[in-house]
């Protein structure tokens, strides 16, 4: 998918109808537009999800007032004014022009609550336009709604992605842009087509394999609600956890708990690192013990061992005198080392056989000869053994007594928090207690239900297993199990197919992840993306990994992280399916739009992610600040810009005068005077 062109009609702060140009390619992928603040930098990125989806942002204030303030206020009671927004853009070898508006029509000053419709055209060979039927169905098998997350977003807001909360959706809409749905939705019809099965088997099947098939259902029922409540059990603890940390935010800015709050947040973080710490050398020692921990009952062993063997030296035993492998040889040749013949059933034969019972096995001998080369350095191993544990075993006690000294120390501050003589302070510190105390409900409920799924899967695998076994004199309820067994089958390897892939996905994203995290970044610090989705940031310290608290920069140079990944992994992925002929040549290339792309960055990381932008996606549409966009972050992207351009601000605030901004060697007017208060989109190039 590419975008062509956005025109504008009376859209917010645009007056008028506007045009700019977004149609680029692979060198000089970006588009580039400045804005003052309020200038519309935030509307003109919220026209493509409005014209697509017919919403905005919830960051968009007064979401009624759809039409130019100055052109509302020029408009006479009775008369109307459209506003629209029209997009072109190319899909798949097709093109394609999507156009919403509006008609309001002014009853007072107040704009009434837009009615918008939404029209799709697409033009065939000969250059004609033909009608899409069903509209915005067609755009969302284009562009489904919740992709838009990762393709049209405010910088500044971007880190949302790293929230608890957002994981699950996350997670659904990368599936979605990665194309793995169609697996999903397979496996969500195949047990409807069971059921249809299984009634059949349990009307003709018998009494024994009906009874066995009202059991399977009944185990499915409670699967699947279980499933739901888990579901909602997870989005409860998100959106909990969420809610605390709010609560622990406030409490950061309180006039008088800040300090109590600051210092229970340096504990809190300690407590984590020391039951890291703790967690990390228990867990060293139970591998120890795994690997080595027989050691320490060798001794005894080794000693009885060496004694034997000390005895057959003694007797002559070992070495043998003679090795069987020899008395074999003569017996085989017929001929004895002094010439005479060996003849079965001989007196010479069975003389020479007798030996063959006392001579000694050479590969028994080598295995003793081993043995006791390896029972010597044993003692010496158990006291490494002895000497690791006791370091291991210290290491624990330290940390524990660390964990509780922190414990203490953290429970002290809570007690402080909770004092009635801090205003406001209180009712913060009960709230966050009732929220910790919610959540560790919520996790002993996910934790039960979890291994309620784990029983009733065992539990189903044994009563199909039973099902199969069952007496089915019935023709009918035959077939009714063998293609029942086979649905199953079906559902287990294509379960198995999304497990695969899923995790594939996943360990694809997490590399590409760290490493345009890592181009971006001067910190020490390691981006995860966990098997939940979620996003972590953690440094080794001495072998243990630590959680780092992510400021806003972080999260926000996290989430661009996370946007460049899935970009390029959704191309490297249509590129292979490509090559085995099944997507056309731009599939899996979408287009991103963004607003104050670099935020509250410093200098350093504005060079580092206007680097990462222009290799980021096929197409891509930067919205910046005079104070964002200049100096290195022109110097970095203008390479790679194609179409450059203003969001001029014309303002009646006169006291504040106007301004420009220079662009390639050139001044260009940025904030202009003017009678009416509206935007104007000003092509530089």
């Amino acid at each position: 998918m590419r975008l062509q062109s956005i025109t504008l009609t009376n859209f917010r702060q645009f007056r008028g109808v506007q045009t700019f140009d977004l149609s680029s390619d692979s060198l000089k992928p970006v588009s580039l537009l400045f804005g003052a603040n309020g200038a519309g930098k935030t509307t003109f990125l919220n026209a493509f999800t409005w014209v697509l989806y017919g919403s905005m942002s919830d960051d968009v204030e007064e979401q009624d007032r759809m039409v130019t303030d100055s052109v509302w206020r020029d408009l006479a009671i009775g008369q109307s004014k459209e506003v629209a927004v029209d997009l072109r853009l190319d899909h798949e070898g097709q093109d394609y022009r999507v156009l919403r508006r509006a008609s309001l029509r002014k009853e007072s000053d107040l704009q009434p609550k837009p009615s918008p419709e939404v029209q799709l055209w697409t033009t065939k060979a000969d250059g004609s336009s033909e009608v899409v039927n069903a509209p915005q169905e067609a755009i969302l098998s284009i562009l489904p709604r919740g992709v838009s997350r990762f393709l049209f977003f405010n910088g500044e807001r971007i880190e949302k992605l790293v929230k608890k909360g957002a994981y699950a959706e996350v997670k659904q809409d990368i599936k979605v842009l990665l194309e793995m749905q169609h697996v999903e939705r397979a496996l969500e019809h195949l047990p409807k087509v069971d059921r249809r099965l299984t009634q059949e088997l349990k009307k003709y099947g018998g009494d024994k394999a009906s009874e066995i098939q009202t059991d399977i259902d009944n185990l499915r029922e409670r699967e699947t609600t279980a499933r739901g409540e888990l579901e909602g059990l997870e989005a409860d603890l998100a959106t909990l956890t969420e809610e605390r940390e709010a609560v622990t935010d406030l409490l950061r800015q309180h006039a008088v708990a800040a300090p109590i709050q600051a210092q229970r947040d340096g504990v809190t973080k300690e407590l984590e690192e020391a039951r890291s710490a703790r967690d990390a050398a228990v867990a060293e020692r139970a591998n120890l013990v795994a690997t080595r921990g027989f050691l320490a009952f060798t001794q005894a062993l080794a000693e009885n061992t060496l004694a034997t063997a000390d005895g057959l030296y003694q007797k002559g035993a070992l070495p043998a005198p003679l090795k069987r492998e020899f008395v074999d040889q003569l017996l085989e040749q017929g001929a004895c080392i002094c010439g005479t013949p060996l003849v079965e059933h001989t007196a010479v034969f069975d003389h020479v056989k007798e030996w063959r019972q006392r001579a000694g096995l050479q590969a028994v001998e080598t295995a003793w000869q081993r043995l006791s080369g390896q029972i010597g350095p044993l003692s010496s191993k158990r006291v490494e053994l002895r000497e690791d544990l006791a370091q291991i075993t210290k290491r624990i006690n330290d940390a524990r007594d660390r964990v509780e000294g922190l414990e203490a120390s953290k429970s002290e501050l809570d007690g402080k928090l909770r004092d009635d003589r801090l205003e406001g302070a209180q009712e913060l510190e009960t709230k966050r207690m009732d929220l910790d105390s919610r959540i560790g409900v919520k996790q002993q409920r996910i934790g039960s239900i979890t291994s309620e799924l784990e029983r009733i899967k065992k539990d189903i695998e044994k009563r199909t297993k039973e099902r199969s076994r069952a007496e089915v004199t019935d023709e009918l309820a035959a077939k009714a199990r063998a293609r029942s067994d086979l649905v199953q089958s079906v559902r287990r390897a294509l379960g198995e197919i999304l497990s695969i892939r899923e995790d594939d996905m996943r360990v694809r994203l997490d590399a590409e992840l760290k490493q345009v995290f890592r181009s971006i970044t001067h910190q020490n610090h390691i981006p995860t993306l966990n098997k939940g989705f979620e996003l972590t940031l953690h440094k080794d310290v001495n072998g243990v990994e630590l959680p780092v608290p992510k400021s806003t920069g972080e999260n926000q140079i996290l989430s661009l992280s996370f946007v460049a990944a899935v970009s390029k992994i959704a191309r490297e992925n249509h590129k292979e399916r490509r090559a085995e002929g099944q997507s056309p040549v731009d599939a899996g290339m979408y287009p991103i739009v963004m607003d104050a792309a670099f935020g509250s960055l410093d200098q350093d990381y504005q060079q580092a992610v206007s680097r990462v932008l222009a290799k980021m996606a096929p197409q891509l549409v930067v919205l910046v600040s005079k104070s964002q966009g200049l100096g290195k972050v022109v110097t970095e992207l203008m390479p790679y810009v194609s179409h450059l351009g203003i969001i001029q601000t014309h303002t009646t605030a006169a006291e504040n005068g106007t301004d420009h901004i220079e662009l390639e060697g050139m001044s260009h007017p940025y904030i202009v005077a003017a009678e009416t208060d509206h935007s104007e989109l000003k092509v530089i190039k």
